[in-house]
C-alpha cells in the first residue's frame, strides 16, 4: 500500500475520526474520506477484516477518478472497539485513485453483529470465517457446507437453512474438530493436484471418515486416488482406480456435464466399496438426478 505524506492534514483528520469513534454520533453522518485518512484507517484500524476484493477496488477507483461517485445510502462503518467494520474496498480505491470521496459513516457498531453485515453476495460464510481467523477460510467454508449436506444424505449444499453465515459459524465453533478440518483440506488439496477432484467433496469425505475412526483407511484411499497403489491392487474394478478412470471418461465426453452431485455420489460410492472390500462396477457410477449419498 502506498504511504501518503501530508502530515498536518492527516493529523487533523485522524483527530476528528478519533473523536467520532470515542463518542459515536446517533445515526450516520456525511464525511469526506481523503487518501490520507483512508491510508491511516487501513493501516491501523482494519484488523480481522475479510480479504480485499481487488476487482472491486479497481472498479471503484476508476469511478472515483472519473468523478462518477455519488452520495448514496452506503456507509463506512466503525465498531465500538475502534476498528473498521465495513468499507475497506472503498477506502483502498480512494488510495489507489488518489481521489477523495464523500459517503455516510456510522460509528458505534457492536462487533458481535459484524458477521450479519452484507450477507449473501456481499459477505458469505467464507468471509465470516476469514474474519474469525480460520485458516483456508474459503475451502473451510465449502467443506463445512458439504459435511453438513453429507450428514443429511444430500449430495449438494442446496436447500434448507444449513448454509447461512450463522449456521456455518456455529457449526465451526461448536461441532467441528478444527485441526482435523485443516488436515482434511490439506489431504484434499494433495488429491486435487493429481486428479483435479473438487476439494470440497474430498475434504468432507476425509473429515467424516476420520471422525468415524477411519482416518488411516481414508488416507490410504486418497493415496490410491493419486495412483499410489500397493502391488497387485491396480486392477480395473479396484474402487480408487475405477473412480479415476470413470472421471477421465466423463471429462473426455463432450455430452457429459459433470455436476457437483455427480462428484459427491461417485466419491461416496467408491469410498463405500473401498471400505467394505467390494469392487466398483459400472452400474455403481451410473448416477441419476434423484440419487443420494452413500453413508460415509
Amino acid at each position: 500500500m502506498r504511504v501518503i505524506r501530508n502530515t498536518n492534514k492527516k493529523v487533523h483528520e485522524v483527530s476528528y475520526l478519533n473523536k467520532l469513534i470515542d463518542k459515536a454520533p446517533e445515526g450516520s453522518i456525511v464525511m469526506t474520506f481523503t487518501p490520507e485518512i483512508a491510508e491511516h484507517i487501513l493501516s491501523n484500524l482494519n484488523l480481522g477484516n475479510r480479504p480485499q476484493k481487488h476487482a472491486k477496488i479497481i472498479e471503484y477507483a476508476k469511478d472515483m477518478q472519473q468523478h462518477n461517485w455519488s452520495l448514496t445510502g452506503e456507509t463506512i462503518k466503525f465498531g465500538t472497539d475502534g476498528l473498521l467494520k465495513d468499507g475497506q474496498n472503498r477506502l483502498a480505491a480512494c488510495i489507489r485513485s488518489q481521489t477523495p470521496f464523500k459517503t455516510h459513516a456510522v460509528f458505534g457498531i457492536d462487533p458481535q453483529s459484524f458477521h450479519h453485515m452484507d450477507t449473501g453476495k456481499m459477505r458469505g460464510a467464507d468471509d465470516v470465517l476469514a474474519i474469525m481467523g480460520v485458516p483456508n477460510a474459503q475451502k473451510a467454508s465449502g467443506t463445512l457446507k458439504l459435511i453438513s449436506a453429507f450428514k443429511r444424505g444430500q449430495a449438494t449444499t442446496s436447500g434448507g437453512n444449513f448454509n447461512t453465515n450463522q449456521y456455518i459459524k456455529d457449526m465451526y465453533l461448536n461441532e467441528i474438530d478444527q485441526n482435523l478440518l485443516q488436515t482434511a483440506i490439506r489431504e484434499a488439496k494433495a488429491v486435487y493436484q493429481v486428479i483435479k477432484y473438487p476439494m470440497g467433496q474430498t475434504a468432507a469425505l476425509y473429515y467424516l471418515a476420520a471422525e468415524k475412526g477411519d482416518e488411516e483407511l481414508v488416507s490410504k484411499f486418497f493415496d490410491e486416488l493419486k495412483g499410489n497403489y500397493s502391488k497387485g491392487l491396480a486392477v480395473k474394478f479396484h474402487p480408487p482406480r475405477y473412480l479415476v478412470t470413470t472421471l477421465q471418461s466423463w471429462r473426455m465426453d463432450p455430452t457429459v456435464k459433470i455436476t457437483s452431485a455427480m462428484y459427491s455420489i461417485a466419491l461416496s460410492r467408491s469410498w463405500y466399496n473401498y471400505k467394505n472390500g467390494k469392487k466398483t462396477l459400472k452400474r455403481d457410477l451410473v448416477i441419476r438426478v434423484d440419487d443420494r449419498m452413500m453413508e460415509i
